[in-house]
This record gives C-alpha cells, structure tokens and sequence, in this order.
C-alpha cells in the first residue's frame, strides 16, 4: 500500500503522481526504502529548506493507530542528543503520517559510501558505529527505540558527526518467529518486555550496519536491515574475509557477536556494544585509555598479580636461609607467577634506570643474584597476598560471583605453573630452561591479568565460551566462541596484544616478547631455526598439553595424537614424553589441590593414556 516508492507495482495518490509532491514538500530523491518505512530527500516549500522526510510504510487503519503512531513520535522528538536529528515537523497529510527532519547540508551514510566519496577508514567506520549507538542508548533508556535504522536515515554531519533520524518513524513494526506486525503502543503502555525487546533488535541492526560498512555489501545480501534482523538466527551471519579493508581479529570478533545467531550471545544493549568498540579503538589507536592503559595504570597501584603465597613472611624465611642453593629457590618461585615476573621486572626495570648496558634478562636465577637476598626481600613485601583486589571485589559482586572470579584466577595460575615446569622438561639443549619456564608462563600472562583485573568482564566472556542450546531438537549443542574471540568481543582486545604489551613495558627483551605469543592451533609448526623460534615453540606445546589435564581419558588420547600430529616432527618428542612431563609437572604444583579444582580427576586418564601407549 506505500505509495511513495517509485516502483511501478506501488500505488500513488492523484495529488502525488503529476510533481512528485507530498503536502508542501517536493520530492527529490527516494534515499532509502524499508518494510517498514521510507526515506526522502525533499525540499520544504514553507522553508525554503532541504530536509529529510520520513514516512511509514503501511498507512495507519484506524484513528487510534493514528494517535499511537502520533504519540510515540512526538515522545522521539523531545529527547535531545547530540546524535539526534533535529524533528522540525511531525503530522499527517492525507492520511499519511510523516516526521520532518532537519538536513543542514548533511550526507545520509547512503550518499556517503557512494563511490564517488573516498572509502571511509575502518576507524571511521567504528567511530560511527560507536556515535549511533550513542544515540540509541539514549533513545532506550528513555523507553523508546528506533525499530528500522537503514543507511538512509543515518546521516553525517559537515564535521563528520552522525545524525540519527527516523526515531520511532515505523508504523509496524515485524516480529520474529512469524507473528506478524504490530501497531505501535502509546509511550507508557508498553511493556517493559516489548521494550526490551525492540531496544536488542535496534542494536542487532546496528550490529548489521556495521556488518555492511565493513564488508561493503549488506548481510545475507539484504539491504533492509528491519528485513534481514528477522533473519539472522535461521541464517549465519558472518563479517567475509574478502573486505575492501583489513579487518583486525579482535573487530571481526566484535561484529560477529554482534551479529551472532544465537541472541544470548549478542550484545543486549547498546552501552555493551558501545564498550567493545570503544575499548577496540583506544587499544588500536594507543590512547591513554581502554583495558591496556587501565591495566598498565593499575600495574602500579595494585600489581600485576597476587601471590599464590597466602603468607608472604613464610615464603620470607625459605628465601633468605644460607644453605637454600639458588635453583632450589627457581624451582620455588616458577610455583608462584606474580612473584617470577616481578622479580624479573625489577632487575629489568633496574637496569633501565642505571643505564646499563646490559642485555634485558629473563633468567629467575640471574635475577636472584643480582638482587641479593636484601633485593628479594624488597620484591617480597610488594606483592600482594592471595587474592589481593578480587578480595575486594567480591564484596561488590556478591559472594557466589566473587567466589568464582577467585577460583577462576587460581586455576589459571596453577595452569601456568604446569606449563612452565611441562616446558622445562621438554625444551631442547639449545636453550635455558628458566626462559622456557618463563616463555611458557608468559603465552598466559594476558589471560591472567584479565581474570584479576576485569573480573566482571572475565565472567561474561566464560558465558560467550558456553555451548548454547541445539537449534534443532535432539541435534547437537551449538558451540560457544573461542576463548580469544569472546575477549575481543567483550573488551576489544587480544590477550596476545595484552601480553606483548605488559612485557615490552616490564623491559623484556623483543625475542622473548615473541615467544610469549603462543603458535596458531589451525597451522602446523614448522622446525624453528633460531632458538628465540624454539623457545616459542617449546612453550606453546607445553601449554597446548596443559589443555589435557581437564579432559576424560577418551579424550585425552585424540588430543594427543593432534598434539603428536603437530609437533612431533619439529619438536622431535614423543606420546610418552609429553604425558611424563605432564604428570611430573601437575604433581610437582600441587595435585591435590588440583582434584579439588577440576571437574574431573587428571591423573587416572594420564595414567589410562600413558599405559596405552607402553601398550604399543
């Protein structure tokens, strides 16, 4: 029944047809049309003034649509935000109701990616983003929201500001799930839950939007973002790799979960999405702010990590005995991570500040030698004892969340003692075993500081990790995202970047930087050529094995033949070896706090799997 398509099947009114009017206003240009409403540029004959007219798409049935439609607007029109579009009229002309927005010379993001306008840089792009879900933040919180953001009623200013128009334009607005349309209710008769629900399909529409942007043609190849909303979940939408652009892991991971088909895994609000993208552009622009500059602050003011030690004065009397050789006292520290790069951190940042012109270290026994048992001491009283700041924290989340945010970070710690000492046993004669230990640490050094730093965060991305529910009866769980995809979605960053950032500001040297950076699971390793390539070599296996310990026997075994598969050859080990490692290292951290950490027991599967192998 829309009449102001210029397609040949719509109908137009007499009074339409002949000048391409609408009331007082000559219409120039169809910007945009969707299911439910259309777009246009359109000269105001009053004003004198080009503007942006926005109409329904099906025309109200009774006077009390009318005055719905009426209501809800005028109620979009009083909110003012800085990335509002300006409403100059609202009313209806034969009995079309239509909003009038203010242009000023503004370019809706239709024109603006038209080729005839340079391509917008992917920070533009997210820039936008972020600045239209400003807008419907606010639309949301004050119980409104847009129901059919398009191209065409997303405008951009003379000074590169978005403009959001057509708030609440959409007579009728399409429901998931078939049900059809609905005419709109009055402001303050909705429910809360109707509300919600149009606030989460705003925000995957923006999800959409910025899908297009990036890729450069619309998902599921539908234009009508209200449209293709309706389909996501029956369908797959994903950001391709064939951008006009690089997109960087951590953004596509955003805008994937954005997108995502499952609506438990999307963002439910736009102040979350708005909170990825954000953190996403400080990190990649290095401003001084986002999770790596909040993180670098907080490195000062409450550490990096808590000690393991729950007293830190008995950890103190073992240190300091005369007869303690300095490897048993390696062998102590590698047990406690905070206290390992602490040390090391200090006779780095020391060396700094001397001006010498030695080379960084990353040797725990170098670093106890050139401290001293005064030095150790000193490094000793800085740390905070277990769980430092999650104590604090667990207040404020409440018991049961704290609870977990502090056995997360415990378990993660014992994980990274295992995979240091699994390391030290597998590393070849060309290089030290404190830097294999180390190096292995280190590949979850990212990861740890965003347990204990982001606990909140740190819960929200083990949800996205979560399989979900079937999408069809009987089938199998749909699985969740990859631990490093749902960091990126949820603080916009990679731990690697995390890792590599926090050790190049400790002063660690560059080759140990990249060793910290564990090898991708999709390519099979090459033979390393230089030591600093074995060294990451050795410690992405140790903890690729450590991913063993939670895993019933079955599983066990099909894990290490990938594992055998994989490194075998460039590593030169064998099945046996890497479950001997394994087994020596849990029992040397502690295995019987492990049983009580785990799901499941490790060492009866090690021990099924190491039996099997001597089998053969």
């Amino acid at each position: 029944m829309g009449w102001l398509s210029m397609d040949s099947a719509d109908v137009m009114p007499p009074s339409a047809s002949p000048a391409r009017r609408f009331g007082r206003f000559e219409l120039r240009q169809l910007l945009g049309k969707s299911s439910v409403s259309y777009a246009w540029l359109a000269h105001d004959t009053a004003s004198q003034a080009e503007v942006l007219l926005c109409v329904p798409r099906a025309q109200p049935k009774s006077e009390q649509d009318k005055d719905a439609w009426s209501q809800e607007v005028l109620l979009a029109s009083r909110l003012k935000h800085p990335r509002l579009a300006q409403v100059l009229d609202i009313g209806i002309h034969e009995g079309w109701p239509y909003a009038v927005y203010e242009r000023g010379g503004a370019l809706s993001l239709h024109e603006r990616m038209q080729p005839s306008h340079p391509l917008p840089t992917v920070v533009d792009i997210v820039n936008w983003t972020i600045e239209l879900l400003e807008a419907l933040a606010y639309a949301h919180e004050a119980g409104t929201a847009h129901k059919d953001l398009e191209l065409a009623n997303v405008m951009l200013d003379s000074a590169g500001h978005i403009k959001v128009a057509g708030l609440a334009v959409g007579l009728a607005l399409p429901r998931p799930g078939g049900l059809g349309a609905g005419a709109p209710t009055a402001p303050g008769t909705g429910s809360r839950q109707e509300q919600r629900v149009a606030a989460e399909r705003d925000v995957l529409m923006a999800g959409l939007l910025l899908h297009r942007l990036l890729a450069g043609h619309p998902a599921l190849d539908d234009p009508d973002l209200a449209s293709a909303s309706l389909r996501v979940g029956p369908e797959i939408v994903r950001l391709p790799w064939s951008t006009p652009q690089p997109v960087a892991e951590t953004l596509r991971s955003i805008v994937n979960r954005a997108t995502d088909r499952q609506s438990r895994q999307r963002y439910l609000n736009a102040r979350t999405l708005i909170s990825a993208l954000q953190n996403w552009i400080k990190t990649n622009s290095q401003e001084d702010s986002g999770p790596l500059a909040l993180i670098m602050d907080r490195l000062e003011s409450v550490g990096h990590l808590p000690s393991r030690a729950r007293d830190m004065g008995g950890i103190l009397k073992v240190f300091t005995r005369e007869e303690l050789r300095v490897d048993d006292m390696v062998s102590q520290i590698v047990l406690d991570p905070a206290l390992a790069w602490e040390l090391l951190r200090a006779v780095n940042t020391a060396r700094y500040q001397m001006g010498g012109n030695e080379d960084p270290s990353c040797s725990l026994g170098r670093a106890i030698v050139l401290l001293g048992q005064q030095g150790l001491r000193k490094v000793c009283g800085t740390l905070r004892t277990w769980p430092g700041v999650l104590q604090a924290s667990s207040s404020l989340q409440g018991a049961q969340a704290g609870e977990a945010a502090v056995t997360a970070l415990e378990t993660e710690l014992k994980v990274a003692c295992v995979a240091a000492l699994a390391a030290r046993w597998l590393r070849p004669f060309n290089i030290g075993d404190e830097e294999a230990m180390m190096a292995a640490m280190s590949q979850r050094l990212g990861r740890l500081l965003i347990l204990y730093h982001f606990p909140e965060e740190s819960a929200q991305i083990n949800r996205l990790t979560m399989p979900g529910p079937p999408t069809e009866a009987e089938g199998k769980p749909t699985p969740g995202m990859t631990m490093d995809a749902a960091t990126g979605a949820v603080l916009g960053i990679h731990p690697d970047e995390l890792t590599a950032a926090v050790l190049r500001y400790w002063g660690f040297p560059e080759y140990f930087i990249q060793a910290a950076r564990p090898l991708s699971v999709n390519v099979s390793p090459r033979r390393p050529e230089s030591p600093g390539d074995w060294l990451r070599l050795t410690a992405s296996l140790a903890n690729e094995l450590c991913e063993l310990i939670e895993q019933p026997s079955v599983r066990q075994n099909l894990m290490l033949t990938k594992l055998m598969s994989r490194y075998a050859r460039p590593a030169l080990t064998s099945q046996k070896e890497l479950l001997e490692s394994l087994q020596r290292a849990v029992r040397a951290v502690d295995a019987g706090l492990y049983r009580r950490t785990f799901a499941s027991a490790p060492e009866p599967g090690l021990a099924a799997a190491a039996a099997s192998q001597g089998q053969r």
